[in-house]
């Protein structure tokens, strides 16, 4: 039976540290120009025959005209949606991983969701039942 392959997610603390300190630094830099924006640095292995070892794109959580309009493309083709919305939510990096098709497809899009996960929240019922 074959291995899975699974998505990990990578603290900071575990990448080379000089890796570690460009990613640091430009996530510091993008802040310093939006210093509300949420800045996730994602991160795609390239294969053998890449050009590059790692990928790496920076992207910004959506604003709500933005998840608005990967909502409506959602409901009409799915890999388009996320495509869109990897475009309106770059900020800085690998354009690669948005333009090539692999890249995309069987590294970026699955991490996307990491920009659009929601909080975690509690809804308090404070009705009595019967009434």
């Amino acid at each position: 039976m074959e291995e899975k392959e699974t998505l990990e997610l990578q603290t900071i603390e575990e990448l080379d540290p000089k890796l570690r300190a460009a990613v640091e630094k430009k996530v510091a830099d993008l802040k310093a120009n939006n210093p509300k924006a949420k800045i996730f640095p994602l991160m795609v292995d390239g294969d053998p025959d890449d050009e590059k070892d790692v990928y790496i794109g920076y992207f910004c959580q959506p604003s709500f005209i933005t998840f608005s309009k990967y909502m409506t493309f959602a409901q009409k083709d799915q890999a388009s949606a996320m495509r869109q919305l990897a475009r309106d939510c770059f900020l800085d990096g690998d354009k690669e991983l948005i333009d090539d098709d692999s890249l995309f497809l069987f590294g970026l899009m699955g991490q996307l969701n990491n920009i659009i996960q929601m909080r975690g929240g509690r809804v308090i019922n404070l009705s009595k039942p019967g009434k």
